[in-house]
C-alpha cells in the first residue's frame, strides 16, 4: 500500500474521523475533516480551493477512492500502526473542534461551516462581514452559526 495512503487512514483514525465515502455527506466529512485537521500543523499535503460546498481537494478525493478500495481489497495494513506521539497530540488537540456543538448540525454540515469561514477568512482574506455573506448566500442551511464557528476557530487559535 501506498505510503501516502496509510497516513490518510492513520490520520483520520486519529481524529476519530469514520473513512466511509459512500455518501456526499461522507465524502464531505472527509474533504472537512482533513482540510481542519491540517491546521493542527500536520500537513499531509492536500491542498484546497473553493467549491460549492467549501474548501475541496481533487487530489484528497482521489486518494480517498484509493484508500477504500485498498481497504475493500484487504491491501491495507494499517492494524498495530500510529503516528508518532507528537503527530498524535498535534491531531487530538483539534478533535473537540471537530463535533458539533449545535443541536441538528450533522457533523458533515458542522465541518462545512468550520472549513468554509476559515477558508474564506484565512486562505481567500475575505473580511468578517464578506465571508459571513458568502455563507449567507451559498451556505443558508449553516449560515445562521457563523458567528459560534467564528468563535470556535478564534479560540483553538486558527483565525485573529
Amino acid at each position: 500500500m501506498e505510503t501516502k495512503l496509510l497516513a490518510l487512514k492513520l490520520f483520520l483514525d486519529t481524529l476519530g474521523i469514520d473513512d466511509s465515502i459512500e455518501t456526499v455527506d461522507d465524502r464531505k466529512r472527509v474533504q472537512k475533516a482533513v482540510y481542519l485537521g491540517q491546521l493542527s500543523g500536520i500537513d499531509l499535503g492536500y491542498r484546497y480551493g473553493w467549491y460549492r460546498m467549501g474548501p475541496y481537494c481533487p487530489a484528497l478525493t482521489r486518494d480517498y477512492y484509493a484508500l477504500e478500495s485498498e481497504i475493500a481489497a484487504g491491501a491495507l495494513d494499517s492494524e498495530g500502526r500510529s503516528f508518532n506521539a507528537q503527530v498524535v497530540e498535534k491531531l487530538k488537540v483539534i478533535i473537540p473542534l471537530l463535533k458539533s456543538p449545535i443541536e441538528g448540525v450533522g457533523q458533515e454540515e458542522w465541518l462545512e461551516l468550520l472549513a468554509s469561514v476559515h477558508f474564506l477568512r484565512k486562505v481567500s482574506g475575505k473580511s468578517h462581514q464578506e465571508a459571513q455573506s458568502i455563507l449567507q448566500q451559498e451556505k443558508p442551511h449553516v449560515a445562521d452559526h457563523f458567528g459560534v464557528a467564528v468563535d470556535l476557530l478564534v479560540g483553538f487559535k486558527m483565525l485573529n
